[in-house]
């Protein structure tokens, strides 16, 4: 086990060091949006040949462009989600590679990229796209022929770009996400076995740490040469267990909380957050409620539209105006601007549970510990945050435009965040978390950690070949 494992942690360790200056692919919402191209309201929305029943409940909508048309994206109770040509009401049953081509035009030309981009075929599941959600698959994937070598999937079922990779991310994951959290796609196309995986490795890994340092100990209590508290080797050996007895602590802490990261058997869940989530947004409404919403749209012609999303408050409708600079404008059911107000933030409180205990909800536009940025994870700000529960236990994090729950810290999200988040980061304190800390300790810490595994697994090797 400690030559396997030994390997292991030692891979784990150097990829970690990868981590702290590359983060795994994603694409942001903010850079998807603002590719996109204005909605064109004069095209939007004849939907009477839509077939969803005027009392249907919609759980979600979205209205962007699509190419040279406007869509619909829209999912009602009990049916799978659906794509429309708002212009027309007819369902699109799949977005063709020219079509997703000029998506992929419109990302490059918000890159400052000229060209034309490459269609790399279909892809149903790669390296960077294994964990993406189902329901989007297969992609269009496309390189847009610049400099950094960026590729970016397109969705054939909703028409989103949905993930964008450079080559250097492409390499450097290859030596930091994908060996750290055992990402290879052959296994994380199968989320069970992944978690299963992750969990033993890290258990054995957690056991082998806790023994040697108790070896360590144990030998350095060992009188030699009538001197006590002194290590008994030399050579390689004195090179494994005097750091060993340094570095085999963050080791054991790293390997523990990587444990802790999948959250084994909901050891610390958060309680509640499908019911909180209802209990914000009340009802869902009707689709000739919707239908009401968008043909006001459509007279008003707002200019400089991206994209208009859902945003169902206290049993109401709302929608979220994103416009292709990035603001945000809560609309309500006649298209008007409605932002979140006192006397809607209190009954959600009550909604919530919080009777007896309301504290005021805060505009925060500072970190705090449960919204903070380390690393490249940046913090959701501006939030709003309320105290709840007896002795102010339970935190709640909206967004301030739309509403929606972002985040519940509870017993669960608490033990989560020291445990995991706290000893796998080390981002205790603010200090903690700025890049000279991570530069000035976290690397050497990291170092020391890699030298302890491998020269542990390199003991083992030449005992066991001897």
């Amino acid at each position: 086990m400690g030559i396997a494992i030994g390997v292991l942690m030692a891979v784990w360790c150097l990829s970690g060091v990868v981590m702290m200056y590359v983060p795994y692919p994603r694409l942001a919402e903010e850079l998807r949006t603002g590719a996109l191209a204005a909605i064109d309201w004069k095209g939007c929305c004849a939907l009477d040949a839509v077939h969803i029943a005027p009392d249907a409940r919609v759980s979600r909508f979205q209205v962007e462009a699509l190419g040279e048309r406007t869509v619909l994206r829209v999912a009602t109770e009990g049916a799978p989600p659906r794509l429309i040509d708002a212009s027309t009401g007819e369902v699109i049953e799949q977005v063709t590679a020219p079509e997703a081509a000029t998506v992929a035009q419109r990302f490059s030309y918000s890159l400052g990229v000229s060209g034309r981009p490459v269609s790399l075929g279909e892809v149903e599941r790669d390296q960077w796209t294994v964990a993406g959600p189902a329901r989007e698959r297969p992609f269009h994937l496309f390189a847009l022929g610049d400099d950094r070598n960026t590729r970016l999937y397109v969705s054939s079922v909703s028409g989103r770009a949905v993930q964008v990779t450079d080559g250097s991310q492409r390499f450097w994951n290859w030596l930091g996400s994908v060996p750290h959290w055992i990402y290879p796609t052959v296994l994380r196309q199968n989320p069970a076995l992944w978690s299963q995986v992750v969990i033993w490795t890290s258990l054995v890994g957690t056991f082998l740490a806790i023994t040697g340092i108790y070896l360590g100990i144990r030998q350095l209590s060992r009188q030699r040469n009538g001197r006590r508290w002194a290590s008994p080797y030399r050579g390689f050996l004195y090179w494994h267990h005097v750091p060993g007895l340094i570095f085999g602590l963050f080791a054991l802490s790293w390997v523990f909380s990587g444990w802790l990261s999948v959250n084994p058997w909901g050891l610390m869940e958060t309680q509640g957050i499908a019911e909180d989530t209802q209990a914000l947004s009340g009802d869902r409404p009707r689709w000739s409620e919707v239908r009401s919403l968008l043909d006001s749209m459509a007279e008003k012609m707002p200019p400089d539209i991206a994209s208009l999303n859902e945003a169902f408050f206290g049993g109401q409708l709302f929608a979220v105006a994103v416009k292709r600079d990035g603001t945000r404008h809560r609309l309500d059911a006649s298209g008007e601007e409605h932002p979140l107000g006192g006397e809607e933030l209190t009954a959600a409180a009550h909604r919530l549970g919080a009777e007896g205990n309301v504290r005021t909800w805060e505009l925060l536009t500072q970190e705090d510990d449960y919204n903070y940025t380390v690393g490249r994870a940046e913090a959701t700000l501006p939030i709003l945050r309320m105290r709840a529960g007896e002795g102010n236990s339970t935190i709640y994090y909206l967004d301030p435009v739309s509403g929606r729950l972002l985040n519940k810290i509870d017993a669960g999200g608490r033990a989560y965040r020291w445990w995991h988040s706290g000893l796998h980061q080390l981002d205790f304190t603010a200090p903690m978390r700025t890049s000279a800390f991570r530069n000035f300790l976290m690397l050497p810490l990291l170092l020391g950690a890699t030298l302890v595994a491998s020269t542990g697994a390199w003991l083992g090797i030449r005992r066991l070949t001897r």
